[in-house]
């Protein structure tokens, strides 16, 4: 026993003064990355997105107090208080996100910004961690050292499934988006297949969404819109025959389940593990069949209202299985458009904007966007 003792203090020193705190002290945090993070370019800067499964495993709880993360060796963010807290969410309850119940799970929703030029092969973590009734006093433990190596794959560059415009990327990759934070448990594992959708509505002449009587989905600008295929590819899936819903009504056409969430809608297996998934189309619209092989800017349907739907929009996200909710969104790139700017959201009218072009690029959330003709 007085061996192993000494092995294990040798061991602590090994590691250095700074982390044989941590190390004695046994931090009871398991950390897991469901996915990892894959650089996706948004025009100057690149983003790296990615979640932290923390579960306390001890028997006491724990506090987060600080977040630091870095890339290679060099600080990229940190987080603590307020943007901490909004990057935190505590499962099972509605507490404090950055504390860490014994036994319970927190999720860490983490979006980094790099230059292009500069994606790090490895993102660290630094944690100052306290006692969960001690996040306002001084910190009493660190955690460092967890690594999570990024995928270095590049992300799949695309045409656009849609035309001209302005388009508005409502519910886009961002790190508050509804998309970003929906977990959907199947078959045991619970993935984040939206991590990176779009639900994209389309502004008018007039800078609204539609115009006369808002429940008429013909009244929508975007209804009935063609969509394309993004790229070549074989189709994985395909669902038609769906009613669709009044527009902005409180209830669907029929029963949301996992057979109608996506309403009318096509997979499109584009090679290397990326699958194009457009959701939510006019019923009877649907061009293409399973097996179908597709090319650049082909028509396969047209957009509508059908499933879990408000109004008439595309969903659209590419996940890494054929399954509208049971894979892991990635990133993927667009060939080129432009940014017009920023929208403050519907129900506000957009008011117009100056292009700003962009070339192998990811949109970001309620950027109003223009596609080629």
């Amino acid at each position: 026993m007085r061996r192993l003792a000494w092995q294990v203090l040798a061991a602590v020193a090994m590691v250095g003064p700074g982390r044989a705190s941590a190390q004695l002290r046994l931090a009871a945090l398991d950390i897991r990355v469901p996915k990892a993070p894959m650089a996706a370019s948004v025009g100057d800067r690149s983003i790296l997105v990615y979640e932290l499964r923390i579960t306390n495993v001890g028997r006491r709880d724990l506090a987060i107090q600080r977040l630091e993360v870095s890339g290679d060796g060099v600080p990229i963010a940190a987080y603590e208080g307020d943007s901490l807290t909004k990057v935190t969410i505590r499962m099972a309850d509605s507490g404090d996100g950055r504390t860490v119940r014994a036994g319970r799970q927190t999720l860490v929703y983490l979006a980094v910004m790099v230059p292009n030029d500069r994606i790090p092969a490895r993102l660290d973590h630094r944690f100052l961690l306290t006692a969960a009734d001690s996040l306002a006093g001084a910190a009493s433990d660190t955690l460092s050292g967890y690594g999570v190596v990024v995928d270095r794959k590049p992300a799949m560059t695309m045409e656009s499934p849609l035309r001209g415009g302005p388009w508005m990327a409502a519910n886009g990759p961002g790190n508050a988006s509804g998309h970003r934070r929906t977990a959907i448990p199947l078959g045991g594992e619970a993935r984040i297949a939206q991590r990176y959708a779009v639900d994209w509505v389309m502004f008018g002449p007039d800078g609204r969404l539609f115009h006369g009587d808002s429940t008429r989905n013909e009244n929508w600008y975007g209804y009935k819109q063609p969509l394309h295929a993004v790229a070549a590819g074989t189709v994985a899936a395909v669902k038609d025959g769906i009613a669709e819903n009044v527009a902005l009504a409180p209830n669907r056409a029929v029963p949301i389940t996992l057979e109608t969430v996506a309403g009318n809608h096509v997979i499109i297996d584009l090679g290397g593990g990326n699958y194009a998934f457009y959701a939510h189309m006019v019923p009877g619209s649907v061009r293409v069949k399973v097996g179908d092989r597709v090319v650049p800017g082909q028509v396969i349907g047209l957009l509508g209202n059908s499933g879990n739907s408000d109004a008439p929009h595309l969903h659209f996200h590419v996940g890494d299985r054929p399954s509208p909710l049971g894979s892991e969104g990635v990133p993927y790139l667009f060939d080129q458009y432009s940014v017009l700017g920023i929208s403050p959201g519907f129900p506000e009218p957009w008011k117009g904007g100056t292009p700003s072009p962009r070339r192998r690029a990811m949109p970001l959330e309620n950027q109003v966007i223009r596609f080629q003709p």
